[in-house]
């Protein structure tokens, strides 16, 4: 269950956070030429993006929702211009966001099927292998 005290926004900069850890630690280096180093990593790192972007289109409606419902209630103001405007446009951004990440995830599925079947028959780094094994 959801942490009652959290703010959203923090969970989506922990979200952000986590895909920024996630691509330093995969970039290839010396100690680490092949970043993800075995296929089945991969797959399943396809899959937790597929995740990611599956829930992505909600997080956006409600986003919208945000913005609109104060609106009708005329509680909304801008800076500059009219709210409606902001609004409107926020809306058919986020709506083309909600639209691109059903796309992602359908390529994200692709991706995952595509990479289910694969495996890995070479050689095992010293690194991979904890002492004692």
């Amino acid at each position: 269950m959801p942490d009652k005290h959290v703010e959203p926004v923090t969970l989506l900069r922990d979200a952000a956070e986590a895909v920024r850890e996630f691509n330093h630690l995969t970039f290839p280096t010396r100690q680490n030429p092949g970043g993800l180093a075995y296929p089945p990593e991969a797959y399943r790192a396809i899959g937790a993006l597929k995740a990611l972007s599956q829930r992505l289109p909600q997080a956006f409606e409600q986003i919208v929702r945000a913005l609109t419902v104060p609106h009708e209630r005329g509680y909304v103001t801008a800076d500059y211009g009219t709210p409606e405007t902001h609004i409107a446009t926020a809306s058919a951004a986020l709506q083309e966001a909600h639209d691109l990440a059903h796309a992602l995830a359908a390529a994200l599925e692709r991706a995952h099927t595509a990479t289910s079947p694969l495996g890995y028959s070479g050689p095992i780094t010293d690194t991979d292998v904890t002492e004692g094994e």
